[in-house]
């Protein structure tokens, strides 16, 4: 595992990724679809005692690739559970889960599965930060993401407020030369700011927004990364203009 400079291994998952906690929210219109499909998926198992419908990386999950595949796991830590779902109330649902990457598959892996319109994932709650423990230490994350997620002061973000905030901007322009900089200016100092520890986007499974979601959760876990590296001040801008500049030419890359 890697160290710091202040000497804490970073936690890792039993699958190989960094320990970051995300609770993904669906909204359900048919609870009784949703526990049919549960009931017959192998990798699901229900827990009565917590109310809860375990994820394993067993049978149907199997052939999911993470840092450590399943054949590299040891038998007697199998079935490695990779998350759990739990109802709310009947029209909601979240899956908890210990890494961003487990948030990706989750998706895809029952989006496959659950038809959207008896379950479709809406919102999803992160943590923008890596956790270590001493050397001497055995790691030990929460079993429960309450401590990060219940709580009033998490930062949420909708789409509908950035689109609001971005209109006010370009109300107070005449020109669309001037809109077109205030409005990058506008993106490029919010791209300056650090990541909150916590905070809850929306998310939505149609058309490129899969895709759109599994970049932007990448470049948050960069920012942590970095951050866990010792560079605290790296910020979104920062791994933009490193993109941009390791872009291929255009013109080299036409030739």
């Amino acid at each position: 595992m890697a160290a710091t400079e202040t000497q804490l291994n970073l936690i890792t998952n039993i699958t190989g990724e960094p320990y970051q906690p995300a609770r993904l929210y669906y909204h359900v219109t048919n609870k009784k679809t949703v526990l049919g499909v549960f009931e017959k998926l192998k990798c699901m198992q229900y827990y009565e005692k917590s109310d809860r419908w375990y994820w394993l990386y067993h049978e149907e999950a199997k052939k999911i690739r993470f840092q450590q595949s399943y054949n590299k796991i040891p038998k007697e830590n199998r079935p490695v559970p990779l998350g759990y779902f739990q109802f709310i109330d009947d029209d909601l649902m979240m899956l908890e889960v210990r890494s961003f990457q487990r948030v990706v598959e989750g998706i895809k892996f029952f989006n496959t599965r659950l038809n959207w319109r008896a379950a479709e994932p809406v919102r999803l709650a992160i943590v923008n930060k890596l956790f270590g423990c001493p050397p001497e230490e055995t790691p030990q994350p929460p079993n429960s993401f309450g401590e990060f997620f219940d709580r009033e002061d998490i930062i949420m973000h909708s789409p509908e407020a950035l689109e609001e905030e971005i209109n006010t901007i370009i109300s107070q322009h005449e020109t669309e030369e001037e809109k077109d900089k205030a409005v990058t200016a506008y993106m490029e100092e919010k791209s300056k700011q650090p990541l909150p520890e916590v905070e809850e986007i929306a998310v939505t499974i149609h058309e490129e927004g899969l895709s759109i979601l599994e970049m932007a959760l990448r470049m948050k876990h960069i920012e942590a990364w970095e951050h866990w590296q010792g560079n605290k001040y790296f910020t979104q801008y920062d791994l933009i203009q490193s993109m941009l500049e390791n872009m291929p030419d255009n013109q080299e890359q036409s030739e």
